[in-house]
């Protein structure tokens, strides 16, 4: 199925536009990827502690981890994918994340997908960050677990730091209270202030879960320059 639409709508490059590749090379080349030996555990933010991103705050998650910075190529990867529906790109940017988790994830891990608003699902008529998770569980060999629905909220992108906090305190709810799994790692595309891997973890949490760790495909870090 891959091949036959790569032949009747062949991908085109991320980075340059340029035809025959989701990605090519030298975009390749480009991404930023995050050394998480070199940053903050909490937000996955580069950078020796203490992390001037998240400043500290304690999150419902232990740990995070972010494969690259929101940044060309990479950020216009997850545009197309959520905004211009170009779904191939879901398996380019899990891979981008299975770099990031090797060694990171366990055995008895699950992979837990932070779903999308019903307004965006329907908006899109997907959910991206399952798109994500789902290629991410075949690169990894990972289960992956829906256990989470999303509510409806405000727009994130219009609100400030602790308003997304606020905003995403009831957003999301368990699908199955009695087959929440105990260890639990989120998936998501981006992670900004954190509020929203936050809220999904807290909720996890509430139905049992007892260790709750997120991974996002990128970071957007407001004290990082571009190189």
């Amino acid at each position: 199925m891959r091949g036959l639409c790569d032949l009747l709508f062949p991908p085109r490059c991320a980075g340059c536009d340029r035809p025959g590749a989701l990605l090519c090379p030298q975009c390749t080349g480009r991404i930023e990827r995050i050394d998480p030996g070199h940053a903050c555990v909490a937000c996955g933010a580069p950078g020796a502690p203490p992390c001037a991103e998240c400043g500290g705050r304690r999150f419902g998650f232990g740990e995070a981890r972010c494969a690259s910075l929101l940044r060309p190529p990479v950020s216009r990867a997850i545009v197309l994918l959520k905004d211009g529906c170009e779904r191939r790109y879901a398996e380019f940017l899990a891979q981008l994340v299975a770099e990031v988790c090797d060694g990171w994830l366990r055995s008895d891990d699950v992979l837990v997908p932070v779903p999308a608003s019903p307004a965006a699902v329907r908006r899109r008529g997907f959910d991206h960050a399952l798109d994500v998770a789902r290629a991410l569980a075949r690169e990894t060999g990972v289960p992956l677990a829906r256990a989470l629905s999303g509510r409806p909220t405000a727009e994130q992108r219009v609100l400030g730091r602790d308003e997304r906090f606020a905003n995403r305190a009831h957003a999301f709810a368990l699908v199955c209270p009695q087959t929440t799994p105990r260890r639990a790692v989120l998936v998501d595309d981006v992670f900004t202030t954190g509020a929203t891997l936050d809220a999904a973890a807290r909720v996890l949490i509430s139905g049992g879960c007892l260790d709750v760790r997120a991974v996002a495909v990128a970071r957007s870090c407001s004290l990082v320059r571009p190189q």
